[in-house]
């Protein structure tokens, strides 16, 4: 079982391509006795936090336990538009995006790749020492410290445009993913809700300004976006997305995307606090946990190590030719309060 990220890690879960099923489970057995469970979902059905409550109840289910939480699938009555709905913010750009028409591909439209333009992923393990460090740093004079991910995020964003020798003028995201389970209000979203209930804040900055503010003035950039994606903001989303517009305007989700290279932004999908290592069919919770090998540029894993210290791992892909600037910086405090 590799524990680095590899290709090899494709062979341990379905190939989703070409699946009309909306998910699909690999059961792998070693010579050893022990066993991957491999599992591909659809994100149009289920979010992060919605396939790992799935996961822990079929483990439930299998020793006869209670569920916890209760799987809750009434979608029609939590995510009703407004009448009149009231379209507050601009979703167009944002969520949704127009239509591209297909082009047929020539054979002059395929590049020759060479070993620098390679998309490699690495595992960076930030220790529970280093993180509350970084932490202490971005949330010095801040009303209440900010919260790990948004530290950790920050910290990624940061050496990632750095490694990448973006020109100093070119405007760089970073999508983080909004968990509406939290946020929605009215009325309130249960903890067991199985769905898609995510939306995206999307801070933006300079690349040339970025890599030289200190570190906590890009974390209050993050904070200040997530906390505009709130009950509002879902509910404007809601009657967006349900007047009409979206087929008038022939609109398709910006996530909906086959892009291999994000640069010059940055995607950060967290898993630190879905509970993978309480999954239990029955022979105890599994010894490890990681995300799939995802060669997507820019498309960053984080999830908490399986060695039990609180530390926690990020699942970087980048071109081979920028591995060697980022690893320079993503361990050094000392940079996290300096121009990069």
């Amino acid at each position: 079982m590799p524990l680095e990220p590899t290709p090899d890690v494709l062979r341990l879960h379905p190939d989703g391509d070409g699946a009309e099923e909306l998910m699909l489970v690999q059961v792998t057995r070693f010579k050893c006795g022990s066993l991957a469970v491999g599992h591909t979902i659809h994100h149009a059905v289920a979010d992060g936090r919605a396939a790992c409550n799935f996961l822990l109840a079929w483990g439930q289910a299998t020793r006869g336990a209670a569920f916890d939480p209760v799987p809750a699938h009434d979608r029609a009555s939590l995510f009703l538009p407004r009448q009149p709905p009231r379209v507050a913010f601009e979703h167009r750009g944002v969520e949704f995006k127009p239509r591209e028409e297909k082009k047929p591909c020539r054979r002059s439209d395929v590049a020759v790749v060479d070993n620098d333009d390679e998309v490699v992923v690495q595992r960076v393990r930030f220790s529970r020492e280093f993180v509350a460090e970084l932490r202490s740093r971005a949330s010095a004079g801040a009303p209440r410290p900010y919260s790990t991910l948004q530290c950790v995020a920050a910290h990624l964003w940061r050496c990632i445009t750095k490694a990448r020798g973006l020109d100093a003028r070119e405007i760089t995201r970073l999508c983080v993913a909004v968990d509406g389970r939290m946020r929605m209000r009215h009325p309130p979203v249960p903890e067991g809700y199985t769905g898609n209930v995510v939306l995206w804040a999307r801070p933006a900055a300079a690349a040339g300004d970025l890599v030289s503010m200190p570190l906590r003035l890009a974390v209050e950039l993050i904070s200040r976006e997530v906390a505009r994606v709130d009950d509002s903001y879902f509910r404007s989303f809601i009657d967006f997305a349900s007047s009409g517009a979206v087929e008038e305007e022939r609109l398709v989700p910006s996530a909906d995307s086959s892009e291999t290279v994000l640069s010059p932004d940055v995607e950060v999908d967290s898993l630190l606090h879905a509970p993978f290592y309480d999954l239990d069919f029955g022979g105890g919770p599994p010894f490890f946990f990681m995300p799939s090998y995802l060669s997507v540029e820019g498309t960053v894993f984080i999830v908490r190590s399986f060695s039990g210290d609180r530390s926690m791992d990020a699942y970087v892909p980048l071109f081979r030719r920028a591995m060697d600037t980022f690893n320079k910086c993503c361990y050094s405090l000392a940079m996290a309060d300096a121009r990069l």
